[in-house]
């Protein structure tokens, strides 16, 4: 059973994104940063003989497993939308049209980056490549320093920098089916733009809500309908 929250002009989904879909209204844009099968684990050791298992075991891995992230993902079910950004790209690139290709550079100010330097996105617009620098490497980040609720999160300045690029326009619906702790979420309403929202993970999902509703509180660009205590709804 999916479960909706309304959030002022957000609203976010518990559930499956392959069956939440059908139930949706009409979206101008999906932003988002999908599994790609990596099967990305966040304890440093990882990288060591053993590593992500005696991670677990010392505690030092406090996130939840990325569902289908240990599987190849296949962008098609979200290739029908006018705009879209999806990150990881590179891993499905044989499954995509021809695009933009957009490249976050993450290094610290001196050049030194910890794991990768950059991660890329595809655009589904045409154009050259564009490069947004924005470190984000362990504690050294320009933004949410302190505001790390997810594995793979992404800076909220990045995601409202992708909606731009991607011309999404100003009053649109912008749809994350894979939404994690909410950022892009986050991003669409501080820039003015409408959200939908789906992630599958309980603990995600209640971060998600609760920036999300933090952000409507703070964003003085909101479209004009009025905000609205959230409404839990429960839907076969």
């Amino acid at each position: 059973m999916a479960e909706k929250v309304v959030i002022g002009n957000a609203e976010l989904w518990h559930g499956d994104c392959r069956e939440v879909l059908p139930l949706l209204p009409a979206f101008d844009a999906v932003v988002t940063d999908p599994p790609y099968g990596i099967g990305w684990d966040a304890g440093y050791t990882r990288f060591k003989p053993g590593g992500v298992e005696r991670a677990k075991r010392l505690g030092q891995n406090d996130y939840m497993p990325i569902v289908g992230d240990d599987i190849a993902f296949d962008p098609t079910m979200w290739l029908g939308t006018s705009a879209v950004v999806m990150f990881g790209a590179n891993h499905f690139s044989d499954a995509l049209p021809r695009g933009m290709w957009l490249v976050w550079d993450k290094r610290r100010p001196d050049g030194s980056a910890f794991i990768s330097e950059a991660e890329l996105a595809w655009c589904s617009v045409p154009g050259a490549v564009r490069v947004f620098k924005h470190c984000w490497q362990g504690f050294a980040r320009a933004t949410e320093n302190s505001q790390h609720y997810h594995p793979t999160q992404k800076p909220v300045a990045l995601m409202a920098w992708c909606m731009d690029v991607a011309k999404v326009g100003q009053a649109a619906i912008v749809l994350d089916p894979y939404a994690g702790s909410g950022s892009t979420g986050v991003a669409a309403i501080e820039t003015g733009r409408r959200f939908i929202g789906i992630e599958r993970e309980r603990q995600y999902f209640d971060i998600a809500c609760e920036r999300i509703e933090n952000a409507q509180r703070q964003a003085p660009l909101l479209p004009p309908e009025p905000a609205r205590e959230p409404v839990q709804e429960g839907l076969l």
